[in-house]
């Protein structure tokens, strides 16, 4: 009898003791901090040459401990847009859930940059220096603006105006360098963007066959004069919602 209940305490001792183990483990889970990337849905079997959608996504959480070696070859689920839109290069989630990697990401064709305007814009090349400029952190689409120094009297090339300077845009890029879409897409399939300090923007036209207008008119007065030297650009908000 003395026996049997010490084996009924046994049990209640460890099913207590599970029980605590697990609220224990459930708690420390609770404070690891996650992050999420990009994964296709088991419910969503996604054949190869099929446009994937945004319905056919779902995160994957992992302890951000983990982020930086899974970032170099999975998707953060902040970049999602990179996916959705593309054609599976192949059938994924064929057996479960499944991660999205950067080699399942395509480069769109590119168009050609005079297919990117309006009927009433033109291409204007600006050349930067690249000691200003970080073009890493750019991507046609996104729109700058360029603070013009003020050249009084008495002022010159290497100290302009005290405090002059005016701000001329915003125009859209259209691109930087070689490069007519996002950098991570094309490091992702493999290709090298080239030189960035020159950049194609859009700007319009007063009418058919007339002047630019106002503010690309001032542009191509200060390219004329001095080859756009010391000319500073100012990249603004990004519009998600066009993303």
């Amino acid at each position: 009898m003395k026996g049997a209940q010490g084996i009924m305490i046994a049990v209640a001792l460890g099913v207590v003791g599970f029980v605590c183990n697990w609220l224990y483990l459930e708690r420390e889970a609770g404070r690891v901090e996650l992050v999420e990337f990009v994964g296709i849905s088991k419910n969503a079997r996604v054949n190869r040459g099929d446009v994937i959608q945004s319905d056919h996504l779902v995160s994957i959480s992992v302890p951000r401990n983990h982020k930086d070696q899974l970032a170099q070859v999975a998707v953060l689920w902040e970049q999602r847009d990179l996916v959705i839109g593309q054609k599976a290069t192949r059938t994924m989630a064929e057996s479960g859930t499944e991660l999205v990697t950067h080699r399942d990401l395509t480069t769109p064709a590119a168009k050609d940059i005079n297919e990117l305007i309006a009927e009433n814009e033109r291409v204007m090349w600006l050349p930067v220096d690249s000691r200003t400029f970080n073009p890493q952190h750019v991507d046609p689409g996104d729109q700058v603006s360029f603070r013009i120094p003020e050249f009084g009297e008495g002022a010159s090339r290497s100290s302009p105006t005290k405090g002059g300077g005016q701000i001329i845009g915003p125009f859209r890029i259209l691109a930087l360098g070689n490069r007519k879409g996002r950098r991570d897409v094309r490091q992702a399939a493999g290709l090298a963007s080239g030189a960035e300090n020159v950049i194609a923007v859009a700007v319009r036209v007063e009418n058919p066959g007339g002047k630019l207008e106002a503010k690309a008119e001032t542009l191509a007065g200060i390219l004329a004069v001095n080859n756009f030297q010391g000319v500073q650009v100012l990249l603004h908000r990004r519009d998600q919602t066009k993303r």
